[in-house]
């Protein structure tokens, strides 16, 4: 892709559903704050890291808060404005490009709309290859790239800056201030060029949305097979389906948590989330865990769901696809795996065997 124009914009967005992994925030958002921005300036130029001189600086720009703040209180451009002047101040240096941090609903549609406000192209790029809940969780900080300095932005234009610091303590200083600032707030972290993007090897994530999007609205639920485009283009396999039988959830640090129940001819199947799903497992028997994407979709439209939207008595689909394979090393693992979570249960990567369940 060399731009998002207002055809591509629900294609991006449906794409971003599927690497949120239940999480990721509402897509009707992310979709309203992105076709906005197209219709205000225009297309938004996509570049590779490649195109842009290896020493040139980069925004990175992550959505952070709570989502149901951000549903009632969306970014402005003055927080754009003042996010690149601090981190402009701080370097002393202009930007080149604004470079997405994860991938999901809002966070795909945000950096978007913040290079269309701003003026400059956004990379086709992001850090995670995925959704995760922290800021030092990325493919950067795990090839050993700090995270500090890290700016934090609020609704009022008010910033916060936190220099240096172990990563579990700037996390719990970032969501300390948050309160202060509305709940909601636009971070930078890292200090990023073009050459750093190239290196990471983290191409094409939008394209990658808009092309896995494109397939979610190929899915014809009711006929058999009818799954087949949006697994083909993602890798993935459709793990079981069921009825939610119940939803337990909770809001820490901003945070839902929780656990989904299904009734599945096989038993129950149960689904451990914060913010994304995290776990699957049938009576004990784990079937698949993070950093490998686990979704959901609703049987009868077909549509990925955030787990904190399903409700009691819908049918849906339990789908697992593979995630970047740097993730499922030792490193990673200790970074995003279940343990990380807290959970003492270890990896089950993707196999892309048949299903295991049905309803």
């Amino acid at each position: 892709m060399e731009h998002v124009a207002e055809a591509e914009v629900d294609d991006v967005v449906r794409g971003a559903l599927h690497f949120g992994s239940g999480g990721g925030g509402d897509p009707y958002l992310g979709q309203q704050l992105l076709a906005a921005a197209v219709r205000r300036h225009g297309p938004i130029p996509l570049m590779t890291p490649q195109a842009l001189d290896p020493d040139a600086l980069v925004l990175p720009v992550v959505s952070a808060g709570a989502p149901y703040a951000l549903i009632e209180k969306a970014h402005s451009t003055l927080e754009a404005e003042t996010l690149r002047s601090a981190v402009e101040t701080r370097t002393g240096r202009t930007f080149a490009a604004i470079l997405p941090i994860q991938l999901g609903a809002v966070n795909v549609a945000v950096p978007l709309v913040v290079a269309a406000e701003l003026g400059l192209p956004c990379l086709d790029s992001d850090l995670m290859r995925r959704t995760l809940p922290s800021i030092d969780m990325t493919l950067l900080r795990l090839s050993g790239h700090p995270v500090p300095p890290i700016t934090v932005v609020g609704g009022a234009g008010v910033v916060a800056e936190f220099s240096r610091g172990e990563d579990t303590v700037l996390g719990e200083l970032v969501r300390a201030v948050m309160p202060r600032l509305g709940l909601v707030a636009l971070v930078s972290a890292y200090r990023v060029t073009a050459r750093d993007c190239a290196g990471l090897g983290a191409a094409r994530s939008i394209s990658e949305c808009a092309r896995i999007g494109a397939a979610l609205a190929a899915v014809s639920p009711s006929l058999p097979g009818g799954y087949e485009p949006y697994l083909r283009a993602c890798g993935g396999r459709l793990l079981c389906t069921g009825t939610v039988a119940e939803v337990v959830q909770h809001s820490t640090d901003g945070w839902p948590r929780g656990v989904v129940s299904l009734q599945t001819s096989g038993g129950f199947v149960r689904i451990d989330f914060q913010n994304e799903n995290l776990i699957v497992s049938r009576e004990g028997t784990v079937l698949a865990t993070v950093p490998d994407l686990i979704g959901l979709a609703d049987a009868n439209t077909g549509a990925l769901m955030q787990s904190t939207d399903l409700a009691l008595g819908q049918d849906v689909h339990v789908i697992t696809a593979p995630v970047d394979p740097r993730w499922h090393t030792p490193e990673g693992h200790a970074m995003v795996g279940p343990r990380a979570f807290g959970y003492a249960v270890d990896p089950v990567p993707f196999d892309g065997v048949a299903a295991v369940a049905s309803a």
